[in-house]
């Protein structure tokens, strides 16, 4: 089985960009996955860099393709992606001393806790 850390940091980051979109209530498809991507990455997404990944996503079954016409796919998690994704969740809110489906709390300090 191939866990979380097996996979590149770009698999990884499009794995959290399609649980983000599904979030939203957004269609996680291409050019909206490339977007999101974009706004958070130093350098532009490269076109093929992106569909390699997603293809490797769902050829190890993290990840599911659905045609939504002719020519635009919409990528869904698969019930082993979510698991993946929501483990490393849980994972991160466990190190931060936070429960993952916490809600964020207001500090009047600022954010630096001293």
């Amino acid at each position: 089985m191939t866990t979380w850390f097996d996979r590149t940091g770009f698999q990884r980051d499009l794995l959290h960009a399609v649980a983000a979109l599904e979030a939203d209530d957004e269609l996680p498809y291409g050019l909206a996955l490339k977007e999101w991507l974009g706004e958070r990455y130093s350098d532009p997404v490269n076109h093929s860099r992106l569909y390699q990944n997603l293809d490797a996503l769902t050829e190890d079954g993290l990840i599911q393709v659905e045609a939504v016409d002719d020519r635009t796919n919409a990528y869904r998690l698969t019930d082993a992606g979510r698991d993946a994704f929501e483990a490393h969740v849980e994972s991160v809110a466990a190190i931060s001393g936070r429960e993952a489906d916490a809600e964020p709390t207001a500090r009047a300090d600022g954010g630096d806790g001293a």
